[in-house]
């Protein structure tokens, strides 16, 4: 374990640890605001010939821990302080394609949402959590596509408990409701999970069926009633013969008086703005 922050020569206590990623992520961006700021000297001056960084090698002197959380943490060593590890760091270049190539695609995944969203629907607890992430799950979406049997072989999680994570994971959810503008007029247009499948599904707004004119896993667009226009509440969707609930508020904002006694026009008024789902 890492001992406790020493003094320093002055008095005043050695910087606190910071995780691996931010310390990391801390350094790249700053060799990324250099980088930019070379772009900027090459293509504003015209420069023809000027230097770049081919790599970079770093030795520090710290204290290396593992906190609650299953982070590793490293501490900068104070002066004169004893029992320090040095590690050594050679950061070299890698391209946009190299990137690319190894990148998990986040934009292509169908559920985007963090695992800790399940948390209120599962016994899914914080040790479930990072053994998972430590597998590469970081989302809902890589939940759904994980053999419970294979993570119970590896990480050895419960396969009652991964069963019920990926029965929450299947759930449709509504997280956020917005008015949209429309050729025929304004619609309204559901974000969530898992909102359609195959067939298209059951919207109720206020408890009144209106048209789905589209619908994916992630999006509906539905078209409210007239009476809808000017108001606002709850939201059904019926996925599987299974039901998420949201909110939704639609119409003009008033505008402030102009003293002259006149109704503020509708068309100048802005919509509301977005409701997420408060259930």
């Amino acid at each position: 374990m890492t001992p406790p922050p020493a003094p320093s020569a002055r008095g005043v206590t050695a910087s606190r640890a910071f995780p691996v990623e931010e310390f990391l992520q801390a350094l790249t961006a700053q060799l990324d605001r250099a980088q930019d700021a070379l772009a900027v000297k090459v293509t504003g001056t015209n420069r023809p010939l000027t230097w770049a960084l081919k790599d970079i090698s770093i030795d520090l002197r710290v204290f290396v821990d593992v906190n609650t959380a299953g982070k590793v943490t490293l501490r900068s060593a104070a002066p004169n302080e004893e029992g320090a590890s040095t590690i050594h760091l050679a950061l070299t270049t890698i391209t946009r394609p190299m990137v690319e190539e190894n990148a998990v695609a986040f934009h292509e995944d169908l559920d985007p949402r963090p695992l800790g969203d399940l948390v209120p629907m599962t016994d899914l607890g914080e040790d479930e959590q990072r053994r998972l992430e430590w597998m590469g799950i970081r989302t809902v979406g890589q939940l759904k596509q994980l053999d419970p049997n294979l993570a119970t072989a590896v990480i050895g999680l419960p396969i009652g408990q991964l069963q019920a994570a990926l029965a929450a994971a299947a759930r449709p959810t509504v997280r956020l409701a917005e008015p949209v503008a429309h050729a025929e007029g304004t619609m309204l247009r559901i974000h969530g999970a898992n909102l359609s499948d195959v067939v298209t599904p059951e919207v109720r707004l206020r408890g009144e069926p209106v048209e789905v004119l589209e619908h994916s896993p992630n999006q509906l667009l539905v078209r409210p009633l007239a009476h809808h226009r000017d108001g606002e509440g709850q939201i059904e969707v019926f996925v599987r013969d299974q039901r998420a609930t949201g909110f939704f508020r639609l119409g003009a904002r008033r505008a402030p008086s102009n003293g002259t006694g006149a109704a503020p026009s509708r068309a100048a008024a802005k919509p509301a703005e977005p409701v997420e789902d408060e259930r």
